[in-house]
């Protein structure tokens, strides 16, 4: 734990970083200025249980994938960037499937997002194994 890493993996763990901050960003505005994130996620939101569930299960979501990828730079831990890329990374085809099977909107932009997550946390867990 104590070697130093090459420039490349710093280069990811540093871009890691970022969007763990991000996604933790998004994981606390669900719980304190939820009508704010939805709005800017392109979601509305529900009402009674509905609302309940909505809120908890997206702050829980965000809040976990941006503390996994968080805990993994820091303690550099290489599974637990792979926990954060794999809820993040999950997302995307999820979309697909939303539009495809159930009526949803094509969202391209939000999984584009999605997909350079993945593949970030991806290269920076990676990276840490090989370093």
């Amino acid at each position: 734990m104590n070697q130093a890493l090459s420039t490349s993996t710093k280069l990811a763990l540093g871009v890691t970083v970022l969007f763990g901050l991000l996604y933790l960003s998004f994981g606390l505005a669900w719980l304190a200025a939820p009508s704010t994130i939805a709005a800017a996620l392109g979601a509305s939101l529900l009402q009674g249980t509905g609302l309940t569930t909505q809120l908890g299960d997206s702050a829980a979501f965000f809040l976990c994938a941006g503390g996994f990828m968080l805990y993994g730079v820091f303690r550099r831990q290489p599974d637990y960037l792979m926990a954060g890329a794999l809820m993040i990374g999950v997302v995307a085809p999820a979309r697909l499937v939303a539009w495809q099977f159930h009526g949803a909107a094509l969202t391209v932009e939000p999984m584009v997002v999605e997909i350079l997550t993945f593949l970030a946390v991806f290269w920076a867990s990676r990276a840490l194994r090989s370093d």
